[in-house]
C-alpha cells in the first residue's frame, strides 16, 4: 500500500490520504500549533509538571507484563477511515468496564519507566491504554469516558496536523495534557520512517518532539513509530532526539530494558469484544 517516495513531500502526500496507522519537568513556554477547529481557547495553561524519564548510568536489566492496548479511532463504523482500526463508541465503554471489572489497572508512562528503570511497583493487572493519531475523538469520547474511572491514557500525536479538520488542536492537546494524560510523539507527519533521508528524519523525530514540548511546555520522552515501521537507522534516529519509551505495532506484552525504543503493543480492533479482549489479556 506504501510506494518508496524520493522526498518528504510525496511521503506527506500519501500520508494524508492514510488518515490512520497500520497496525523531568521544563521551563519551555507552551505555544500554539495552528489553527483551531473548534471554539476551544488558544490560551496556553500553566504548564504540566512532568518527571525526567532518563535512564540511569549502568541501570540493571529488568522487564515487566505490561499490556499496552493500542486504538485508533472511537466512532461509528459509519465514519471516515480505515475499518479494522475504529472502534464504536459504546464498544469502546464496553470494554473499559469490562477491564474495570476485571480488576485492571491502566498506568502512566512514568509507571512504566519506574517499574523498568528504578523497580518501582505496580498495581495489580497492569496495563497501559494508548490511542494512536490524534483525532478529535481524544476529546470528544474517549477522554470522558477514562475520567469517569478516573484512569490515565497516553495519546499519541501528530504534530504536523494540528490545523487539519478532524484532528486535535494545540489547545486541545493541552486539554489532554492538563487532564493527566500522556500527550506524545507520534511524527510530523505520519510517514514511513524507513524512507526518509537523515534530514527528512529529524523533522520527523527531533523535530517533532521541540513541536510537541513546546506545545505543552514540558518534556516528553515517548514516541510510536507509523505503522509500526522501523529499523536500525530509525531506532537510532529515535534515541538522538532524547526519546527514552518508543513502541511498535508488534504483538506482545513483555516490556523490558533491553528494547525499550522497540516496546511492542497490543491491536485492539472493530471486531473485538469486552469478552473477547479479557480473554486476549489473559482471562478475568
Amino acid at each position: 500500500m506504501h510506494r518508496p517516495a524520493a522526498n518528504l513531500a510525496l511521503l506527506c502526500a500519501v500520508a494524508l490520504v492514510l488518515a490512520a496507522c497500520g497496525g523531568g519537568s521544563s521551563t519551555t513556554t507552551a505555544s500554539g500549533g495552528g489553527a483551531p477547529h473548534e471554539k476551544t481557547s488558544t490560551k496556553a495553561p500553566p504548564a504540566r509538571r512532568v518527571p525526567a524519564l532518563i535512564p540511569p548510568p549502568g541501570a540493571p536489566l529488568r522487564s515487566v507484563r505490561v499490556p499496552v492496548l493500542t486504538y485508533h479511532r472511537v466512532v461509528p463504523v459509519s465514519a471516515a477511515g480505515q475499518l479494522d482500526l475504529k472502534v464504536d463508541p459504546a464498544n469502546f465503554a464496553a470494554e473499559l468496564t469490562a477491564l474495570h471489572n476485571a480488576g485492571y489497572h491502566p498506568i502512566s508512562q512514568a509507571q512504566l519507566f519506574d517499574a523498568l528503570y528504578r523497580g518501582a511497583s505496580l498495581p495489580s493487572k497492569p496495563i497501559i491504554l494508548s490511542f494512536d493519531d490524534g483525532y478529535v475523538d481524544d476529546v470528544r469520547t474517549i477522554l470522558p469516558d477514562l475520567e469517569r474511572y478516573r484512569w490515565v491514557g497516553t495519546f499519541f500525536v501528530i504534530t504536523g496536523r494540528m490545523s487539519e479538520q478532524g484532528f486535535l488542536n494545540a489547545a486541545q492537546m493541552r486539554q489532554l495534557d492538563q487532564a493527566g494524560m500522556d500527550v506524545e510523539d507520534h511524527t510530523a507527519h505520519h510517514v514511513d520512517l524507513r524512507l526518509l533521508t537523515p534530514a527528512e528524519l529529524k523533522v520527523e523525530t527531533a523535530d517533532s518532539r521541540r513541536v510537541l514540548q513546546r506545545t505543552l511546555g514540558h518534556f516528553v520522552y515517548s514516541f510510536a513509530y507509523p505503522f509500526g515501521y522501523y529499523n536500525s537507522t530509525v531506532v537510532q534516529a529515535v534515541r538522538a532526539a532524547g526519546f527514552t519509551m518508543a513502541f511498535t505495532t508488534a504483538a506482545g506484552d513483555n516490556e523490558t530494558t533491553t528494547a525499550a525504543l522497540t516496546m511492542p503493543r497490543v491491536h485492539v480492533g472493530r471486531a473485538q469484544t469486552p469478552a473477547g479482549l479479557l480473554t486476549e489479556l489473559g482471562g478475568a
